[in-house]
């Protein structure tokens, strides 16, 4: 049987190429395993559950090697995951077919290759953290006034007559940090 795996790295991409590909292979919806993940996280629910419904003789394909994951490691790991089963993987865009010598040079070259782009990635993310950071730019969660959280838990305990919106919008507290710090501090909503 053949399957399809897509990924893709952000909620922001979509996997309609991906897609196309499968429908391209005449493949069913059941036979279409995707995942919005990471290609470094290795723990991912469709490529698992993919791995589990695999059988000897399957063949998996994927639009590049890249939507397998950006690991050399864990490539070459799910690779030997799948000789181990007999499943041969199909790479459309490098035309890798692991069921050949140089089908499987290929791979290995190829996922080494994977991993550097996603090092420089990395480190050019950093390199521009780094640079933003140097020109005052903060990141993370900005600071919370304290004044104004504890008017907005005073309220939030005391107040009755107002609502959650109503304290949020008179403390400047957002909803979920109100919330977040009532439980924290263990202040519950007064009668």
């Amino acid at each position: 049987m053949k399957f399809l795996y897509a990924r893709c790295s952000t909620k922001e991409q979509n996997e309609a190429r991906q897609l196309e590909y499968a429908h391209e292979l005449g493949l069913k919806d059941n036979q279409i395993f995707i995942d919005k993940a990471s290609g470094k996280n290795a723990n991912r629910p469709a490529l698992k559950d993919m791995l589990s419904r695999l059988r000897e003789g399957d063949e998996v394909y994927i639009t590049e090697l890249s939507r397998l994951g950006r690991s050399t490691k864990d490539l070459i790991d799910l690779m030997e995951t799948f000789e181990q089963m007999h499943v041969e993987v199909h790479s459309k865009k490098e035309a890798i077919d692991t069921t050949t010598p140089a089908g499987k040079l290929i791979f290995h070259m190829l996922s080494a290759i994977a991993e550097f782009q996603r090092q420089i990635i990395l480190e050019n993310a950093a390199e521009g953290r780094e640079a933003a950071m140097k020109q005052g730019v903060k990141f993370g969660r900005p600071n919370v006034d304290e004044d104004a959280l504890n008017m907005a838990l005073y309220l939030f305990e005391n107040d009755r007559t107002k609502s959650v919106k109503e304290i949020c919008e008179k403390t400047g507290i957002s909803r979920s940090t109100l919330y977040r710090e009532a439980g924290n501090k263990n202040v519950c909503r007064g009668k």
